[in-house]
């Protein structure tokens, strides 16, 4: 599966110069929908062909070329996921296969239509496992239709490579079997006896360092799979803001992808509904001290001001429109609907790019959750 995070969206920001093609369609791994999926790219596809006519494109063939040619790739349609994202402007192709469902949309406009992905990036219902004993450290990047690994690019990837050094063969032993490949494996005599509180306590303070620098600004909770005598201690050393205050007990070394979701799961799904809580408290108490805004021309205008703190948009809803960034000024022309085409772009979709740029929080809700009636609400810095 291809990775989307932070910096993939952040090369999304930087194509600031249109015509720029966006296009959605979830997906399936399998089942009997799977054999219409490259008909409803195709179709996609024609849309995308008319609006970039609408804008005054000559050859919009040439454009969305690369796309094209996946009609017809069975190898491609065998290889898919939850959710299809796919980006084409002058000099710049990108696609990625999500493990979320995202909307099927098609927009064309100046910039990228990347809301949902800002909805992806930024979902409390998005959680991390960490697979932690001495032989393997694995993460995973979690929905709510399964799991995900994640490469540990700052993460070490066992006690060994944590620490550095040789440890005592009285108490840790190493070799490598042809049972594991070349991976080293650790072991003793018995659990607590052979490791020492200290050298784990080293150990998992090189991986929690390494899981904060990789999960940076992610919001999700970090659920931590690990033996019972770990839990205290890794806890009593986070320094994770959204480590999970519920773990899954056992070594996880041998549990396949789905047994380790369904373990997950439900702790995250606690976790879900506690960042929906604290965003929901965080509006009310700002509202009593008047730094909250719902007003959609206000809010573009103190997007570009950096003030946003948190930004909440009502799920499935699109406010089309023309967005001048410079000033943050706006003209709504049509609510909801598909892309009305020309200059149009989704207001909400670009006042939540600005804001992350400026450090700011996005978070969608259901309709049913959102604190207004316009489909947007701020709480301000």
């Amino acid at each position: 599966m291809d990775h989307f995070g932070r910096d993939q969206l952040k090369e999304l920001f930087q194509v600031t110069v249109g015509p720029a093609v966006s296009i959605y369609m979830p997906t399936h791994r399998k089942g009997p929908d799977v054999a219409a999926q490259p008909l409803r790219l195709r179709a996609a596809l024609q849309q995308a062909k008319g609006l970039l006519a609408d804008s005054g494109v000559q050859k919009p063939d040439s454009l969305l070329s690369s796309f094209e040619s996946l009609v017809g790739n069975e190898e491609f349609w065998r290889h898919q996921a939850d959710g299809l994202a796919m980006f084409a402007s002058d000099d710049f192709i990108r696609l990625f296969r999500l493990p979320a469902v995202v909307p099927d949309l098609v927009v064309v406009a100046p910039t990228f239509h990347t809301r949902p992905l800002v909805e992806f990036l930024q979902a409390p219902a998005r959680y991390w496992v960490l697979a932690l004993s001495q032989n393997e450290v694995r993460l995973w990047e979690g929905t709510v239709s399964g799991l995900t690994p994640v490469n540990l690019e700052t993460v070490p990837t066992n006690l060994r490579a944590a620490l550095g050094f040789q440890i005592e063969k009285d108490r840790l032993s190493m070799h490598s079997s042809g049972g594991h490949g070349n991976k080293p494996m650790f072991h003793g005599h018995g659990a607590g006896k052979d490791d020492t509180k200290s050298e784990l306590e080293q150990f998992f303070r090189k991986v929690d360092a390494g899981v904060q620098t990789l999960l940076a600004d992610e919001i999700g909770p970090i659920i931590l799979a690990a033996v019972d005598y770990y839990h205290p201690i890794y806890g009593s050393i986070s320094k994770l803001e959204n480590l999970a205050p519920d773990g899954i007990v056992g070594n996880v070394n041998d549990w396949d992808p789905a047994r380790l979701h369904e373990a997950a799961w439900p702790i995250a799904q606690a976790g879900v509904d506690r960042k929906i809580d604290e965003a929901l408290e965080l509006w009310e108490n700002s509202y009593g001290r008047g730094k909250v805004e719902s007003d959609l021309a206000a809010i573009g205008r103190l997007a570009v001001a950096g003030r946003i703190r948190m930004l909440l948009s009502e799920k499935g809803r699109n406010i089309w429109g023309r967005f001048y960034p410079v000033t943050g000024n706006l003209e709504v022309i049509q609510e909801g609907g598909a892309d009305p085409g020309g200059d149009a772009v989704d207001l909400v979709d670009e006042i939540a790019e600005i804001a992350l740029q400026h450090g700011g929080r996005a978070l969608a809700l259901a309709p049913e959750k959102m604190p207004t009636d316009t489909g947007i609400a701020v709480v301000l810095r």
